[in-house]
């Protein structure tokens, strides 16, 4: 009988059993120390690549965090730099308040206000230069965007954040039509009868209305207007010629100007009420006289001289705003029926003409955007948004004002004798005005994402004396805020005008600074913030270990392995026995 030493199967069984187990428990051991399921590709492949997607994002979400962070830092630091500079210009309106008192200065007070102002602004200088975030300057108009414009009557103002650097040859501009103002225009000279009526109860009046600011010109209740008026009738009843009437209406015309000029201005209505005047010859003659009552009499008692100048159309009370564009409005009525309009009642309130926008193309086609590729508003045009110069804002300064007389200076109560000749829109949009504007973008640019083109961009404009205020009309010629002095009260209440426009400009500042920080950086952080939260998590149920679950395995693996090594034992006891049978026999 053959006899067959067979392989243990048993044993080689109870070994594979017992190998699985160690790998299982390495794996157990691997998984508790580095607390992650997914240490290998092949511990999971699919799940391997959602979870280095992920830790990609995690990353870039935790810079992102550190870049805002960061930005709201440099944020902070600006605006506290411009806090500062709104306390001294503050201070310097305080300053140019107290030079304006005349009645109670002397020369030294002045020179000591004026010591003062330079010094401010000195100061402001040293700001603008000195307030840094690292080795970035902060204040002194390196970061944001530049530009020239080149071209007849063009300047620039601003460039948005998003506008681009023009090319070498800059953006192209071409002006379709300038901008004019809101006016209402008197269909015909105010009469004897119109303010002379023989019912004592009736009286002309003008009511007006600009800004939700109503004033009322009443010549009943006006005892100074009304007085005045009366004796210029008399006058001209005693003369009783036609050209001693011609003379007394338009000087009632005059002095009712004057009154709603007057009234309007202390009501801060941005208006302009003045007389047309179609001869050009009479400014001259206005020019000789200082005071409204000197050419009031003149005009009342020398007819000889003043005949030369009545000839032509009659004239007209003219109320116009002050600013451009088809913004600006506003109304007016009178108790005369069909003076500023045919078929207007009396009391009626008549809209002025609407004013017109500045229209013409910065950069690309016209077509752009189904709107243009500027926009205008005022004497300001803006490129529109998908034009090759979208945010570019320029000014157009070239207006079409009409032949006018502005007969009295508000100030100070004087003929001005100025003359503006009128200019049609067809001459002022020629192609002699086509220009260029280069724009150099600067503005700070900052990576407040975790992906590619995740960008914001923020201008912050200089706060040096001489770039603030550089647009303010002043009588005393003041260019900038740098140039402003107190050492008169007329000075002093120009520089007021241009204080009054930088506190303006640094609030602005301050308050898109403030607005950039709250809405883009600060929401944008707390946003990052729980993305990363919920990434974190889901990675995390995805690729990190479950303890509990671990330490089942780990306890169910080890118990196997103790049990898988005495079996195995076990197992090999039965070629032992074998062995031990085939010696006996020997």
């Amino acid at each position: 009988m053959a006899l067959r030493v067979n392989s243990n199967i048993a044993a080689l069984n109870a070994l594979r059993h017992l190998q699985k187990t160690e790998r299982e428990l390495g794996k157990n051991l691997e998984r508790l120390s580095s607390g992650r399921k997914l240490n290998h590709a092949a511990d999971g492949p699919a799940s391997l690549v959602i979870s280095e997607q992920m830790k990609t994002q995690i990353s870039g979400l935790g810079q992102a965090i550190r870049n805002s962070e960061s930005s709201i830092s440099m944020v902070q630091t600006t605006e506290g730099a411009l806090n500062e500079v709104s306390n001294m210009l503050i201070n310097l309106r305080q300053l140019a308040i107290h030079a304006a008192n005349e009645g109670t200065n002397d020369e030294k007070m002045l020179q000591a206000d004026q010591n003062e102002v330079e010094n401010i602004l000195s100061t402001l200088k040293n700001i603008a230069r000195n307030t840094q975030f690292g080795t970035r300057t902060l204040l002194d108009g390196s970061n944001s965007a530049t530009g020239v414009a080149i071209g007849n009557g063009l300047e620039f103002v601003s460039a948005s954040e998003g506008a681009k650097s023009t090319p070498s040859n800059g953006f192209k501009v071409d002006i379709t039509q300038v901008a004019t103002r809101s006016m209402t225009v008197g269909m015909r000279r105010l009469s004897l009868e119109d303010v002379s009526s023989s019912d004592p109860n009736h009286s002309i009046s003008f009511v007006i209305n600009e800004g939700g600011r109503t004033v009322s010109i009443d010549l009943k209740n006006n005892n100074d207007l009304r007085q005045t008026i009366e004796k210029l009738i008399s006058s001209a009843k005693r003369n009783g010629t036609p050209e001693a009437k011609l003379r007394t209406e338009r000087a009632i015309q005059q002095l009712i100007a004057h009154e709603m000029q007057r009234v309007t201005d202390e009501a801060r209505m941005d208006l302009d009420i003045y007389i047309y005047r179609p001869s050009d010859n009479l400014g001259p003659f206005l020019e000789n006289f200082d005071t409204l009552n000197d050419a009031l009499k003149e005009i009342s008692r020398t007819p000889g001289e003043i005949n030369e100048f009545i000839t032509g159309m009659d004239e007209v009370i003219v109320l116009r705003h002050r600013q451009f564009g088809s913004d600006p409005g506003f109304t007016v009525s009178s108790t005369l029926a069909n003076y500023f309009g045919p078929n207007t009642k009396a009391h009626e309130a008549v809209f002025a003409l609407s004013g017109r926008d500045v229209e013409g193309t910065i950069g690309g086609l016209p077509e752009v955007s189904a709107g243009g590729a500027a926009m205008g508003r005022g004497q300001f045009l803006t490129g529109a948004p998908g034009a090759e110069a979208e945010g570019v804002t320029l000014k157009y300064g070239e207006t079409t004002d009409d032949v006018i007389y502005e007969i009295f200076n508000r100030t100070d109560n004087k003929f001005t004798g100025l003359l503006k000749r009128e200019q049609n829109n067809e001459f002022l949009v020629g192609a002699d005005v086509d220009g260029y504007v280069h724009v150099s973008q600067n503005s700070l640019v900052f990576q407040i994402g975790p992906n590619q083109g995740q960008l914001r961009r923020f201008s912050v404009d200089s706060i040096n004396p001489e770039q603030l205020s550089n647009r303010v009309e002043n009588d005393s010629k003041f260019r900038s805020l740098a140039e402003i002095d107190v050492l008169d009260a007329d000075a002093a209440q120009d520089s007021l005008l241009l204080i009054d426009q930088a506190i303006d400009d640094v609030s602005t500042m301050r308050g898109n600074l403030g607005s950039f920080q709250k809405n883009a950086l600060e929401a944008n952080l707390h946003s990052l913030r729980v993305s990363k939260e919920n990434l974190t998590a889901s990675e995390s149920l995805l690729a990190d270990t479950d303890m509990a679950q671990e330490m089942s395995s780990l306890v169910k693996n080890q118990i196997l392995l103790s049990a898988g090594t005495a079996m195995l034992a076990q197992a090999n006891q039965v070629p032992q026995s074998v062995l031990q049978l085939l010696n006996s026999n020997g």
